[in-house]
């Protein structure tokens, strides 16, 4: 928990550095690190459909609307990004833990939060390049 809190805090920093008269920074900060935690469960999703089998769905079916196109965005959002809003409302804005967060940990200036992008992102993109390139059966 000692990292998740770092990263945010350091996010918290950089998004109030780039967008200082912005009202609604909490919404920069919380969008995207909830996105980069949906990858991270998309990347674990998909190796285990790969490694453990191949039938094993990435993300929970909804069959609300006709379209469905429509379906797979409304499960996509449930399954990968709704959960993380709400974990990260919880853990980070609830009753105003911000502030006793940004008061307890310091800022790198951006430099751990960009850690975390790119590692999240290439947590899921390096190994499927990887894959495509040296196990794609003909």
């Amino acid at each position: 928990m000692n990292l998740y809190y770092k990263i945010w805090v350091d996010a918290i920093f950089s998004i109030r550095k780039k967008k200082v008269e912005a009202t609604n920074w909490k919404l920069y900060t919380i969008i995207p690190i909830s996105l980069l935690m949906g990858i991270n469960l998309f990347a674990i999703f998909y190796w285990m459909k790969v490694i453990v089998n191949k039938n094993l769905p990435l993300f929970f079916g909804v069959d609300i609307f006709n379209a469905r196109p429509l379906n797979g965005y409304i499960s996509v959002i449930i399954t990968f990004f709704v959960p993380f809003v709400i974990l990260n409302y919880l853990l980070i804005f609830n009753n105003g833990r911000y502030e006793d967060l940004t008061k307890r940990y310091e800022a790198n200036n951006g430099k751990l939060y960009k850690k975390y992008i790119l590692y999240s992102i290439g947590l899921i993109i390096i190994p499927i390049i990887i894959q495509k390139m040296f196990f794609t059966i003909i």
